[in-house]
């Protein structure tokens, strides 16, 4: 009996699938134990979210020759609240299904009652992916497909018993504003379920697919019957994103489907049922037509050098060569609203061809290129870093908010990754893709960033921090403090956008900024941008800082802090372990005051705030502790932002 309440463990561990793969990626090690994250029932937040967040959910199914398909329920008019959960295993789904989608096939097969001999056991297993889109909040759950009732017409319900469920990450989707729309009109434009040996895809399929920026793959897990109490059969369902064009299509076959595995959280659940299973389903979905293209075939899962001579420069891909297909017009009863644009998400990387496309010969820079231009070493594992910012012409130039952050791609300076068989001592190694997001610890509010400085801290085993810091060290004839220049261009990486809406408004302000070590550096930026506001500048900050080295930190702080204009008040609590502290950095200065405390933040600190706006900036278990203490003392979630560690 599943527990309803307090949800257990769903899984007995990995299966021979995932091992492979994690064995193969290095990381079987480091997520040995992982598998317990995923529960036996949907906790009460994850029910909620699945009936009263999502327009949509891509589901996987099997057809009748045990091939998994990627499907899509959606309600009739395309309005939040088409699923219902009585209970903590259970989704009850009201959902229209149009002509062409995979799904119809499945609940016919179990209307009739299971009747249809050459259904195999994996026949009506389930699993979805719930993703609210504006917020790239993520939801995984699994189970069987235990009813179907035809409701009228396309209409149907579903009984979902879900068994497994799981959070996940949100980092590659991209953010949509989507909407119900006017009843559509579905209309198979191509389909080939049994496609031939020399048979390819239409090019307004290949068009379709090469010009998406997410898939839904399916996936499911076919249990060895001599380990099958303990791997069960499941399905599997997740979405990859990036920017539009990351998949490509295998040219010289034309109907061979390849899609880059960027570096996640390392359970490789699809990719080890794929491994087991050798196949896989891909869906994807034009969000301003409505249109819907289902593939499914033969895959599987390709690393190191094998990988990189499939897909230029990338270590793990995904390969599917298709053997069923169909593409729907006007399926989707889901819209982007119109007038509002895509937001990227800062972490996907640049586009990488294949290396029998032409595309792989040409370069695929962005318009902006950041070149290390100087640096500052504060201490053994400190430094702040600038860069200038070379543009191509016609580029818009680059903003960045106060406490905003550049995403970076150093690829090219540092190359790709490569390919070990065990790496448990530095997993994410193996399938870097050397992307990188720090925050701007310089101000650049209202003008062109033409440079930016970056305080880093160096990583213990990170391969760009470590790259970075090898070059200071190489200038042992630099003090600490310092500046050491840099020839223009030796270190150069692209760079790939601007995030964050962790930043400092215009007009007055009344802040409490909390910050963790080296998560002061947003706070930097804020307060060199109320110094450029120079007599405009109004209001109050309280700056919290917890830090060991504080007396570093403060001489950060105090380079920011910098002519601070008159009409801004900033006091700084410290908080430090540091034995000494020197309390007098900021004597002098009439508008800063500092106080330092012995320890960590005490609960009772955070009885002090009433109307701030609260920004946190720390490791996980910091920010989570101030986030607790200020709810616990009354403050308003609206009044708290937090930033994490990238």
């Amino acid at each position: 009996m599943l527990s309803t309440t307090l949800p257990g463990t769903a899984l007995q561990g990995w299966h021979p699938g995932e091992l492979s793969v994690q064995m193969k990626l290095g990381y079987a090690d480091a997520v040995q134990s992982h598998w317990r994250i995923t529960e036996n029932a949907m906790r009460e937040q994850h029910r909620i979210f699945h009936t009263s967040n999502l327009h949509f959910i891509p589901i996987t199914t099997s057809d009748s020759l045990g091939r998994p398909w990627a499907s899509i329920v959606t309600g009739a008019n395309g309005k939040i609240g088409f699923v219902k959960s009585p209970n903590a295993n259970t989704l009850l789904i009201n959902t229209r299904l149009w002509d062409g989608e995979p799904l119809l096939e499945t609940v016919k097969a179990l209307q009739d009652g299971n009747s249809q001999s050459n259904n195999t056991p994996e026949r009506f297993l389930t699993a979805g992916v719930g993703i609210e889109y504006s917020t790239r909040r993520r939801n995984k759950f699994a189970g069987e497909l235990v009813g179907a009732t035809q409701v009228s017409g396309m209409d149907w319900q579903l009984h979902c018993h879900v068994t497994e469920a799981l959070g996940n990450c949100p980092k590659y989707i991209n953010v949509r504003d989507l909407v119900p729309c006017p009843p559509p009109n579905p209309q198979i434009a191509h389909r080939s379920l049994h496609m031939t040996a020399e048979e390819q895809l239409p090019q307004p399929v290949i068009d379709f697919i090469t010009n998406s920026d997410t898939v839904y793959i399916g996936s499911v897990y076919k249990a060895d019957p001599s380990n099958a109490h303990k791997y069960p059969s499941h399905a599997g369902m997740n979405s990859r994103g990036g920017l539009p064009g990351f998949i490509r299509v295998m040219p010289s076959d034309k109907r061979t489907v390849v899609v880059p595995d960027y570096s996640g959280n390392r359970f490789l659940m699809s990719l080890g049922n794929i491994e087991s299973s050798g196949l896989a389903s891909m869906t994807f979905i034009c969000f301003k037509t409505g249109d819907v293209l289902y593939l499914t075939g033969k895959a599987k899962v390709v690393v190191g050098q094998a990988a990189m001579k499939i897909m230029a420069r990338q270590a793990c891909v995904v390969t599917m060569e298709t053997t069923g297909y169909t593409f729907v017009r006007d399926a989707m009863p889901v819209r982007q609203r119109p007038g509002t644009e895509v937001e990227r998400s800062p972490y996907s990387p640049k586009i990488k061809y294949l290396v029998d496309e032409p595309q792989a010969l040409v370069s695929t820079a962005g318009g902006h290129k950041a070149q290390l231009a100087s640096a500052r070493q504060l201490s053994k594992d400190l430094a702040v870093f600038t860069f200038k910012v070379a543009a191509k012409n016609g580029v818009p130039p680059l903003k960045i908010r106060p406490g905003q952050a550049v995403v970076l791609d150093f690829m090219d300076w540092i190359g790709p990754p490569q390919y070990r068989h065990m790496a448990n001592d530095s997993p994410e190694s193996i399938n870097d893709d050397r992307v990188r997001t720090w925050t701007v610890s310089s101000a650049h509010e209202g003008t062109e960033a033409t440079w930016f400085d970056m305080t880093m801290r160096e990583m213990e085993g990170g391969v760009v921090t470590g790259a970075l810091f090898s070059l200071l060290r190489q200038r042992r004839d630099v003090l600490w403090g310092q500046p050491m220049t840099f020839r223009g261009g030796a270190v150069e990486s692209e760079i790939v956008g601007v995030t964050g809406d962790f930043y400092m408004k215009e007009g007055s302000v009344n802040m409490l900024l909390v910050a963790g070590g080296i998560g002061l550096t947003p706070f930097l930026s804020m307060f060199s941008a109320l110094t450029q506001r120079g007599s405009k500048a109004q209001g109050k900050v309280t700056l919290a800082l917890a830090a060991r080295d504080a007396d570093v930190m403060l001489g950060l702080t105090k380079e920011s802090l910098r002519q601070l204009p008159r009409g801004v008040t900033v006091h700084i609590d410290l908080f430090t372990s540091q034995a000494t502290t020197d309390e007098t950095a900021f004597s002098g200065a009439e508008n800063v005051t500092i106080k330092v405390h012995r320890g960590r933040i005490p609960a009772s600190y955070w009885n002090t705030i009433s109307d701030e706006e609260v920004f946190i900036c720390g490791p996980g278990g910091f920010a989570d502790a101030a986030v607790e203490g200020l709810r616990a003392a009354g403050v308003a979630n609206s009044q708290i932002h937090r930033e994490g560690f990238y």
